[in-house]
């Protein structure tokens, strides 16, 4: 084996041991979030909400578990040096980047949708604080989101009527499971910091549009990362660096 082939091999195992980590970060992300979607729409009224965003969570997945196979196809065909698995490699990455590039163009779709039904999700939460009939559930969800995106009702403190807030509005509130559906209303943070000028309106929809960026770069990269592989694993074929 001559210098370049083996360069060219250690480029394709480096590459697809970078596309299993990809691959097991989408799982992974997926995963915590269905598993901990509960905890945020544990209203029955909210159940809507979360199936909004679900659609786009499991797809991010499938991609997670299909980069995670072809990662460690690609890695076994360079180590192994079979063309088989090359072979079948080839195929299924080359099918992976169409589903992937599907996928994204879905998500796009899908976007403006699971804003406005966070949106109204928001808006009903604090209408229930504001008549109040709020549950128990309704107030978790709110301390949990404010809590979370460091943010106050839809567009800030206002949006609570009377002159009050919860404290969870303050930036020294700490969410605690015992306590988290406990409705504190305060008029001023005191020694609890101070209040968040920001709604959860505009936290949400910049954290959104923040990871949405972030896993569209990540995707793309593993894009070129893929078609590169095909093209070094069709050299290294060419080349008889593999028998």
């Amino acid at each position: 084996m001559g210098c370049c082939e083996f360069i060219m091999k250690a480029i394709l195992v480096i590459i697809n041991s970078i596309v299993i980590l990809s691959g097991l970060a989408l799982l992974v992300s997926g995963g915590v979030y269905l598993s901990k979607a509960h905890e945020y729409f544990d209203v029955e009224e909210l159940a809507q909400y979360s199936s909004d965003i679900k659609p786009i969570a499991i797809p991010l997945m499938v991609i997670g578990g299909i980069l995670l196979v072809v990662g460690l196809v690609g890695c076994c065909g360079a180590i192994s040096g079979k063309h088989g698995l090359l072979n079948v490699y080839i195929i299924v990455v080359i099918i992976t980047v169409v589903v992937e590039v599907a996928v994204c163009v879905y998500c796009v779709v899908k976007k403006d949708s699971i804003l406005e039904a966070s949106v109204e999700g928001g808006e009903y939460l604090v209408n229930n604080v504001n008549h109040g009939n709020a549950t128990d559930n309704d107030i978790k969800a709110i301390n949990s989101i404010q809590y979370l995106l460091s943010c106050c009702g839809t567009t800030g403190e206002e949006s609570y009527t009377g002159g009050s807030f919860p404290k969870s509005c303050c930036d020294g509130y700490t969410y605690e499971d015992d306590t988290s559906s406990k409705l504190d209303l305060v008029t001023a943070c005191g020694d609890k910091g101070t209040v968040y000028e920001q709604g959860c309106t505009d936290a949400f929809t910049q954290n959104f549009n923040n990871v949405g960026l972030a896993i569209g770069v990540l995707i793309g990269i593993i894009i070129v990362f893929e078609l590169f592989c095909v093209i070094a694993a069709c050299v290294s074929k060419k080349h008889d660096m593999v028998a």
